[in-house]
């Protein structure tokens, strides 16, 4: 059973909430509701009591919470022990970050830090956005390589390098109108349906593509909602009139009957950003944020 798993089940079994709950944990409701299912399986006992109103624990519900905040005490004191005993907690690096819109300027500071600190053990691991947030909030990443709209603050208790900016783009298929042009404003674009991320599955679907329009008062139309970015995608191969928001970076994901089309409007981006918790103590990160940093600037000077 993956610690994570008892993580959330604690989470829950405090808040009571499973809407809130989720939104802490960076994950979708339904995805909580998988997990602590699989967990009463596991347990062979149901572990909540949900009605329209409330959600309460069970009596093996509130045992299997007291054992589990023991078991996390002694699985973080152990985990610490462990590490300080071998120096790995000192010479270990984890980074999480978002598959292809990140990969290529990864490998290359990854390389560089490995240069510069050969003695440190980097492991990096291929997330969604939403696993990314988790896997940073329960310390089991010491670093991310995130996406975030230019209109949204940073995350309280994190700190954050940006190191790139992405335009926002209106992707459509070939056969649509709106290829016409040069660029596209947000205004005509939201004339025609719009398609987006379900936010039942990434709750922060409305944030990364829609909330440009809704924050300039913009009306549009939305018409069909979707599991990931990359079903939209497909749907936009299929019809010529739908519109997807969507950064630049991700256009990789469009077929061939697709296209990008960049905006009029100039202050519509994502920054591209290394974040860390204010709370991980492991010093590899202090030693990789300087070392990108440092790297990122040598670049800018020589460009």
């Amino acid at each position: 059973m993956k610690i994570q798993l008892l993580r959330e089940f604690l989470l829950l079994s405090e808040r009571l909430n499973f809407t809130r709950a989720a939104q802490k944990l960076h994950i979708t409701q339904p995805v909580l509701s998988r997990h602590m299912k699989e967990l009463e399986e596991y347990v062979g006992a149901a572990l909540f009591l949900r009605d329209t109103h409330q959600v309460t624990l069970t009596s093996a519900g509130h045992r299997l919470a007291s054992e589990v905040r023991k078991i996390l005490h002694q699985y973080d004191e152990s985990m610490t022990a462990v590490r300080t005993f071998t120096g790995s907690s000192r010479r270990r690096l984890s980074i999480a970050f978002l598959g292809e819109a990140i990969r290529q300027t990864l490998v290359a500071r990854v390389e560089d830090f490995r240069q510069q600190h050969n003695d440190v053990v980097v492991e990096c691991r291929d997330c969604e956005l939403e696993e990314v947030l988790a896997l940073l909030d329960a310390g089991e990443c010491d670093i991310g390589f995130l996406i975030r709209p230019n209109f949204m603050p940073q995350r309280a208790g994190y700190a954050a390098l940006s190191f790139q900016t992405d335009p926002l783009c209106v992707a459509v298929n070939r056969q649509h109108p709106l290829v016409q042009h040069a660029t596209v404003s947000l205004r005509d674009a939201a004339r025609w349906p719009v398609i987006r991320v379900d936010p039942r599955e990434f709750a922060l679907s409305e944030q990364y593509s829609t909330r440009f329009l809704s924050a300039r008062g913009i009306d549009f139309t939305l018409c069909k909602e979707f599991p990931n970015l990359k079903s939209c995608c497909f749907d936009l191969e299929l019809n010529a009139r739908e519109v997807l928001f969507m950064p630049r970076h991700r256009g990789y994901l469009l077929g061939e009957n697709s296209v990008l089309l960049p905006l009029t409007e100039q202050d519509c981006w994502f920054s591209l950003e290394l974040v860390w918790s204010l709370r991980n103590r492991n010093p590899c990160v202090e030693l990789f944020s300087h070392t990108f940093s440092r790297n990122m600037r040598c670049q800018a000077t020589t460009a």
